[in-house]
């Protein structure tokens, strides 16, 4: 399963199973079927868009999901979850409005998804940060790599110096898994 946010083109685009999106029909029976509970609890539009997702994962019996996270992590509706593995890209000064405004402040709450045992990749290594991942990390006996530390010359057609960068921490990410 991959759920991500936001869409592109089509809400579908958001939550897919082996490459294909969600089928229509899913989507509306899932609100037809909650409608009421969804306007009752006044949720957000993420957090009903994850429910689906993981209503969907779960019928279809997934065998292993890729969540990305909303905003921010620590109070994230996506951070219920018990991964594998949790990946934390980059942070920068954006969403401030809901994520605090210093860049330690962001990485705080991004550092929300780091779980009790649970191996984590950092996408970014910035020296101004690192040692909130690292501190939550050895609160979470949590074990921590930085994908720059498992850098090699990948080559990608995908344009963007940052896509070097995204490449090093999937490349990261699947070591971890393994």
């Amino acid at each position: 399963g991959l759920y991500t946010s936001p869409h592109l083109k089509n809400f579908t685009e958001r939550i897919r199973i082996n490459g294909k999106e969600i089928p229509k029909q899913k989507v509306a029976s899932f609100i037809e079927k909650h409608k009421d509970f969804l306007e009752r609890q006044k949720l957000s539009f993420f957090v009903m868009t994850v429910g689906l997702a993981f209503d969907y994962f779960a019928s279809e019996k997934v065998d292993i999901a890729i969540v990305e996270v909303g905003l921010g992590g620590r109070l994230d509706s996506t951070n219920i979850l018990m991964p594998v593995l949790s990946v934390i890209t980059n942070i920068g000064l954006d969403h401030t409005a809901f994520l605090r405004e210093t860049l330690p402040e962001i990485a705080f709450e991004k550092a929300g998804i780091i779980k009790n045992k649970i191996p984590v990749i950092i996408g970014e290594e910035q020296a101004a940060i690192k040692n909130v991942f690292e501190t939550k990390a050895a609160a979470e006996k949590a074990t921590i790599y930085f994908a720059a530390d498992t850098a090699h010359a990948f080559k990608t057609d995908l344009l963007g110096h940052y896509q070097k960068k995204n490449l090093s921490t999937a490349v990261a990410a699947i070591k971890g898994l393994q």
